[in-house]
């Protein structure tokens, strides 16, 4: 029996060393090269003071390969009037909730399939306007990404935080009053399971980060302070002590990525920062010394207008929730700081909770024309960004190239714009009409120039 096995197995080992000889004398195929030329346009790299007139860009595969006047391309090579249109960058949301298309207080009922295939509505739509990345900062997007990474999907790329991480009692404890904690208890509903996990100390800090950085997160997003949408936190309460902050910025480091924190308010924001956080979501409440110092620790503010906010609560009897108030009153106050200081503000829009959320996310330009000039906002949604993605250093899920800037090596993700975002941006928000070209990744998505 013995010497049937050895006789198998010298076989066996023969048949290898045979495939292997053949499989290293076979030629290896080229990878294959395609090409699009897209001529005779006016190029805004995202970072400059107005677009050059008369240029070409040569995009091979997924990156752009040239850029100049009178460029030529392969035999095969798709070729594309550009008929003197502006091209842009891709559009960037810095802080989005793509997965989260419902009210949270339905999550724990819904359907999980049915979230899904809304999101996957929502990822296609958000590509249609525009907007070719997004990072989104709390709530199972991961997956999605995944999808639209591997063409199954149809949306912009995804910097995905997964899962949230809260104290007890903070803003991203949305258990019902008389719901059982799940660190007590080990009963999990979809809400712990999926979107947000509560973590008191810093050792369950630290399992809470890993477990997010586990199924996915290119960023870890962290609730210090008080929020709107929770029930059971004032606004001004500052949550987490120094050292369970420290904790999520070390395991967050311990990856190469970053921490980015829900927070309004001054002490929430300071305590933040000596902990090492880099970004700081929303401070509608901050005063300039606290933005002097985000701008003087090279650290990034992701604030939004809320206008679509501020208008919807202008039609409801009694302005809405009380604890809405004092953020929509700071709004002008942290925009105008901001732009008086040259603090730069990232572009986003924090869409979520139904459709018609996402469908009006293109008014921030409107928006932010009360406080900044067009050139500012275009590069908010665009080259600044892009900075602000690229604190994920090895976690990156784009290392290929730089996003958010129109250059050599550069993803190509590309818009062509009829009109001049430049001189006003919010001729984005006329999608339909105005852009008439959209590539994401050098694959087009949608090319009506023909119709001028």
């Amino acid at each position: 029996m013995r010497e049937e096995i050895r006789s198998v197995g010298a076989v066996m080992v023969s048949l290898a060393v045979l495939c292997g000889s053949a499989l290293a004398q076979a030629p290896v195929a080229e990878p294959e090269v395609t090409q699009t030329l897209i001529q005779n346009v006016n190029v805004w790299d995202g970072t400059s003071e107005q677009a050059v007139a008369g240029q070409d860009i040569l995009v091979e595969n997924n990156l752009i390969k040239s850029i100049g006047p009178d460029l030529k391309a392969g035999d095969t090579a798709e070729i594309i009037d550009g008929r003197n249109l502006t091209v842009i960058p891709g559009i960037i949301d810095a802080h989005s909730h793509v997965a989260l298309p419902i009210t949270l207080d339905t999550v724990h009922t819904e359907d999980p399939a049915y979230v899904a295939a809304v999101s996957l509505k929502v990822a296609e739509m958000l590509l249609m306007r525009g907007w070719t990345t997004m990072r989104d900062v709390g709530g199972p997007s991961q997956g999605l990404a995944r999808a639209i990474d591997e063409g199954v999907a149809i949306g912009p790329r995804i910097y995905p935080s997964a899962m949230f991480v809260s104290q007890t009692s903070g803003h991203g404890d949305f258990r019902q009053l008389t719901d059982s904690h799940p660190n007590m208890t080990g009963n999990v509903n979809p809400f712990e399971a999926r979107i947000g996990l509560i973590a008191d100390g810093p050792a369950e800090v630290r399992r809470a980060v890993r477990e997010s950085l586990r199924v996915g997160a290119t960023q870890i997003k962290v609730m210090a302070g008080g929020g709107i949408s929770s029930e059971y936190d004032p606004i001004d309460t500052v949550q987490y002590s120094l050292e369970e902050m420290k904790a999520a910025v070390e395991s967050a480091a311990d990856w190469g990525t970053y921490v980015t924190v829900h927070a309004y308010t001054d002490d929430a924001v300071n305590r933040s920062l000596d902990a090492g956080v880099k970004v700081i979501e929303h401070g509608h409440l901050l005063t300039e010394p606290t933005l002097k110092r985000i701008q003087s620790e090279g650290a990034f503010l992701s604030s939004q207008s809320f206008g679509f906010v501020r208008e919807m609560m202008a039609r409801i009897p009694n302005g809405g929730s009380s604890k809405s108030f004092p953020v929509m009153d700071g709004v002008d106050t942290v925009m105008s700081t901001a732009k008086k200081i040259g603090l730069p503000v990232a572009f986003g829009t924090d869409s979520f909770g139904n459709l018609r959320v996402y469908d009006i996310a293109v008014k921030e330009f409107t928006y932010r024309k009360r406080w900044f000039d067009s050139l500012e906002i275009m590069k908010q949604a665009t080259s600044h960004n892009a900075k602000l993605l690229a604190l994920t250093g090895p976690r990156n899920p784009y290392p290929d190239g730089p996003l958010g800037v129109i250059e050599e090596g550069a993803y190509a993700d590309l818009l062509l714009v009829a009109g001049d975002p430049l001189e006003d941006a919010a001729i984005l928000e006329d999608y339909e009409n105005n852009i008439r070209l959209i590539m994401k990744d050098g694959e087009i998505y949608k090319n009506t120039i023909a119709e001028l």
